[in-house]
């Protein structure tokens, strides 16, 4: 190395914190599980169902019947969902190269508790009444 040069990886102060990345991936993953739970019971997705007469699961469309539970189902989607939007998120982070203004942080947040209020309303509205 030439006197004076500094090593390529140096550290600059200007990459995105660790903390940022984990709340986008946080708040991703609370959205894509929101989301994927949603659109699974709107859209009527085929979803794992646990028979407990039979003691055996089966994937089937909905309306399931009365008996067959497909909770599992939604919550395998969810989940899903979930990893998508976090891995999306966290693909999105590696490209960022400076801190994120907290308006942005503040929409993201945001953006997180509006699809998990919406989604709890969609599945209260689908209950009703109970």
């Amino acid at each position: 190395m030439q006197a004076g040069r500094q090593p390529a990886a140096c550290y600059t102060g200007a990459v995105l914190p660790t903390w940022q990345r984990l709340y986008l991936a946080a708040c991703s993953a609370v959205i894509g599980f929101a989301g994927a739970y949603a659109m699974a019971e709107y859209a009527g997705w085929p979803r794992l169902a646990y028979d407990p007469v039979a003691r055996a699961f089966d994937v089937a469309r909905p309306p399931l019947g009365k008996l067959p539970i497909g909770f599992w189902g939604l919550v395998a989607w969810a989940v899903g969902g979930a990893l998508v939007g976090a891995g999306f998120a966290l693909a999105a982070a590696a490209l960022v190269r400076r801190p994120l203004p907290d308006r942005w942080l503040r929409l993201v947040g945001g953006w997180a508790l509006t699809a998990a209020a919406l989604t709890g309303l969609f599945e209260t509205w689908n209950l009703w009444p109970f």
